[in-house]
């Protein structure tokens, strides 16, 4: 009875730990920074650990986004595969949210299109909303939660 009791113990534990590993993976991703569009915030070869989707999206907040395509810009389907290794990425500050008015940067009257964001990178040569305009919610990867490695680049 004893051993019976342990056994169970010991299988949820496994159980239990084997969804822990299954909800962190889907929920969280690190990625590697590669340009120099967020400098000098992020580098190329800094580590960031961020949190799949559009949870905790918030203006000023660093997300993942879809790298969009140089002639037809961001895609107008939600991401089928989400696979980090599978996409191109962009790693760009929301800047504003929908029904916000655009930024300065912009030179664009009016305000965000629901559904959307504007996404800028903080150094001033970056590729972004500027060019590609604002990019929809379903574009994005996720929100950077927090830098896992600086770049030991000097």
């Amino acid at each position: 009875m004893i051993r019976l009791f342990w056994l169970a113990i010991v299988t949820s534990t496994f159980l239990m730990a084997a969804i822990g590993v299954f909800w962190v993976q889907r929920s969280f991703v690190a990625v590697t920074v590669n340009g120099l569009s967020m400098s000098p915030a992020f580098e190329t070869g800094d580590r960031v650990l961020i949190r799949r989707g559009s949870r905790g999206l918030r203006k000023g907040r660093v997300v993942v986004v879809v790298r969009p395509d140089i002639e037809t810009g961001w895609g107008s389907k939600p991401l089928e595969d989400r696979d980090v290794d599978a996409n191109r990425w962009y790693i760009k500050r929301a800047v504003a949210l929908s029904g916000e008015s655009f930024p300065e940067q912009m030179k664009k009257d009016g305000v965000v299109p629901d559904g959307h964001i504007v996404v800028i990178g903080d150094n001033l040569r970056s590729v972004d909303s500027k060019q590609h305009g604002p990019c929809p919610t379903h574009q994005v990867l996720g929100v950077v939660v927090r830098r896992l490695t600086r770049s030991t680049a000097a």
